[in-house]
């Protein structure tokens, strides 16, 4: 999938790459034969983005609708948002669907992450001159 999202801002970066509070938990589990669902939550992309990793012996249970929801209200990425709802929607699957959110996600980790490190990069050269 190669949706380009628009470059974040440090402040949106910022969270993107942090935790939420307690009481902005995502609540979710991994669903396993013979186990049924174990109960968790979410505390940030960084850790949805592993959560939704591809595993042969469990999946992740989560409503996608919701996580868009999530990432609207709590990470206050409306673009974000926005891709993992038609991404979900044009799914053929629910795996497909954790897929495609989890490369959506990824994709804005990386923009974050080099977001921030320009940012830094740039102070450093700002104060060396």
């Amino acid at each position: 999938m190669s949706v380009l999202l628009s470059p974040p801002t440090e402040e949106l970066a910022r969270r993107i790459l942090g935790k939420v509070a307690y009481q902005d938990r995502l609540p979710a589990g991994r669903l396993a034969p013979r186990l049924g669902i174990t109960r968790g939550s979410v505390r940030g992309l960084p850790e949805l983005h592993l959560y939704l990793t591809p595993d042969d012996r469990t999946l992740p249970a989560l409503s996608l609708e919701r996580l868009a929801d999530w990432v609207e209200r709590v990470i206050a990425d409306g673009e974000l948002a926005v891709r993992i709802r038609a991404a979900v929607g044009a799914s053929a699957s629910y795996v497909d669907g954790c897929i495609s959110a989890r490369e959506l996600v990824g994709q804005r980790l990386q923009q974050a992450r080099e977001s921030l490190a320009q940012r830094l990069d740039g102070t450093c050269e700002r104060k060396e001159a």
